[in-house]
């Protein structure tokens, strides 16, 4: 397995049969207000309102009963693409056949599975503290593809190409919000545009350019 950082110190896995990179968690509350301390449209007044949906936990004592509480949930499709954008060239959303494709190779290949231990004792020793520690507490609650929280998480938004529209992708356990969907069967759609729902998170794809390298990841074996 080899991975690499994004500019907030959180892993995304490669996945060259898939030419793309995937973040290994969905997007944090971490993550995402190194990006409001930056200048940009959003502010205190549209965070508390998101925070209202799904409040904070601490990264440091989050439990199996509210880790959900760790990521950004409430936020609009236009919103987690500004995110994505802000991390820079080739970050995205998925397409709902990319995610669906990670979502069965995670559920397949347990070589991603096996050194996530590894990986996060790696987190910590290059300087990403919060990353790893989260990775860490994680394992002590999940074990296996569950880490990925792909399933057993949140619903998060992918693009579907043959309408141009955006929807969610995932299966949230029922103890955060009872549902029966099937990821590779179903599709979420808020009620209404513009709806924040609490349940709905991101998480993010790079593509890397041909010109990109390996030199910049990290080989775990």
């Amino acid at each position: 397995m080899q991975y690499w950082c994004d500019q907030v110190g959180f892993p995304l896995i490669c996945l060259p049969q898939l030419q793309l990179d995937v973040q290994l968690l969905p997007v944090t509350k971490v993550q995402f207000e190194r990006f409001l301390a930056q200048l940009n449209d959003f502010g205190d007044n549209w965070y508390e309102s998101v925070l209202a949906i799904n409040p904070r936990t601490s990264w440091r004592r989050f439990t199996e009963h509210d880790r959900e509480r760790l990521f950004i949930t409430g936020i609009l499709p236009n919103e987690a693409r500004t995110y994505a954008q802000w991390l820079g060239e080739g970050f995205d959303l998925p397409t709902v056949q990319e995610w669906r494709v990670i979502y069965q190779a995670v559920q397949r290949d347990p070589t991603f599975s096996v050194p996530l231990p590894e990986l996060a004792d790696q987190l910590i020793r290059d300087g990403n503290k919060v990353a790893g520690q989260i990775v860490r507490r994680l394992l002590d609650q999940l074990k296996g593809p569950q880490l990925w929280l792909m399933d057993g998480g949140l619903v998060e938004w992918a693009r579907d190409d043959s309408t141009g529209q955006f929807v969610g992708l995932g299966s949230p356990r029922h103890a955060f919000y009872p549902n029966a969907w099937n990821p590779i069967a179903d599709t979420v759609r808020p009620l209404a545009a513009g709806q924040r729902l609490y349940y709905f998170g991101m998480r993010v794809v790079h593509k890397p350019s041909r010109a990109a390298t390996a030199d910049s990841s990290v080989a775990l074996w």
